[in-house]
């Protein structure tokens, strides 16, 4: 997620946990002309903040840790009562995220209250209340200053995609989550091609054993599987650029079809994360083992349908994404697939650090 986009914003020289801010750094509020200390409320300054907005689960890192939950938002009517003291509110899964007049709840308690996982609907809506939520997990604290956040996305040409993200560069944010005010600072956005991240960072890494050739970076995420082909300068081949089957949100429709139980993809989902295979009392395992060869060949179809011309011309296919683990025992044996370690967060610690 590089490189081409936002070049010339300035750029942090070190990505790494938080850290306190400068001392000429302007405060983001004012001081009480009443208080005995002139003292300004302490800023902290993150030098980058990497987020992963996903069909399924949010990411989001400092470089210090990586914090995670479920993709459900949806808005909080002034009659829900939320209790904060509640294991997945302690725990970073549950959130009440307020911005400006509207309330929305975020994570493991939207979907609890039956809200939609955002595959199921337009996510490019759901940034802010994704990030802030995202942010106090991350335990920022009140006053902050983010010098620079990055993300990927599937197109990072659609403007529908971008302008969300772009929106948040040089603009100071005022939000509350879980009852807690913050005001938040984020300077400069970089954005790039999902994908394009993980692949320097296998570059970088020697996971890809061929950089001097083309290589290809398959991302399974939950809502989309995307396939993009890059150069040894890290050039995409736009030409091949591929969104294949639909994620595991592809296979969870299918299963839920064949169970006869339409609306609950998103469970199903969560329940393969989990390696359960049942929802409430609804077992899945017999589709689930009839569909997922299926899944997968139908990925790896469209895959040598697309390339097919160039068959020879590329090395090896990075696989990443939160559904890199289903995939991976049936290309165990092709060297040409390479599996990333820790496959869900594998990019995003990449656009982290690269």
């Amino acid at each position: 997620m590089v490189l081409e986009t936002l070049e010339t914003a300035a750029r942090p020289s070190e990505s790494g946990p938080l850290v306190a801010e400068a001392a000429n750094t302007p405060p983001l509020a004012e001081t009480s002309s009443n208080q005995t200390s002139s003292k300004t409320p302490s800023i902290q300054t993150i030098p980058v903040i990497s987020f992963d907005l996903g069909n399924r689960v949010n990411a989001i890192t400092d470089g210090a840790q990586v914090k995670h939950f479920p993709s459900y938002s949806s808005h909080l009517s002034s009659r829900q009562d939320l209790d904060y003291n509640k294991p997945e509110f302690q725990d970073g899964k549950s959130f009440r995220v307020d911005i400006g007049a509207l309330s929305f709840k975020v994570g493991v308690i939207a979907g609890s209250l039956l809200a939609k996982p955002t595959f199921g609907g337009d996510k490019w809506t759901k940034v802010q209340e994704f990030l802030f939520a995202g942010l106090s997990a991350l335990g920022i604290k009140q006053a902050g200053h983010i010098k620079e956040l990055r993300c990927s996305i599937p197109d990072d040409q659609d403007l529908a995609q971008r302008t969300p993200f772009e929106k948040l560069a040089n603009q100071s944010h005022q939000f509350k989550v879980n009852g807690t005010e913050y005001t938040v600072r984020i300077g400069s956005v970089r954005i790039a091609a999902e994908g394009k991240f993980a692949w320097h960072r296998a570059i970088k890494e020697g996971l890809l054993q061929y950089p001097q050739y083309l290589n290809g970076v398959l991302d399974l995420g939950g809502g989309t599987a995307i396939t993009r082909l890059i150069t040894p300068d890290g050039t995409i081949a736009r030409d091949y650029e591929k969104v294949l089957m639909g994620g595991t949100s592809q296979l969870a429709a299918d299963i839920a079809a064949e169970v006869g139980q339409p609306g609950i993809e998103g469970h199903i989902m969560d329940a393969i994360a989990k390696g359960d295979r049942s929802v409430h009392a609804i077992d899945f395992a017999a589709a689930y083992d009839a569909l997922l060869p299926r899944w997968v060949e139908g990925i790896r179809n469209e895959l040598n349908t697309a390339w097919r011309p160039i068959q020879g011309q590329y090395a090896q296919i990075l696989v990443v994404g939160g559904s890199a683990p289903i995939f991976a025992p049936f290309v165990k044996d092709n060297p040409r697939y390479v599996i990333a370690p820790n496959p869900q967060f594998y990019a995003l610690e990449g656009m982290q650090h690269g």
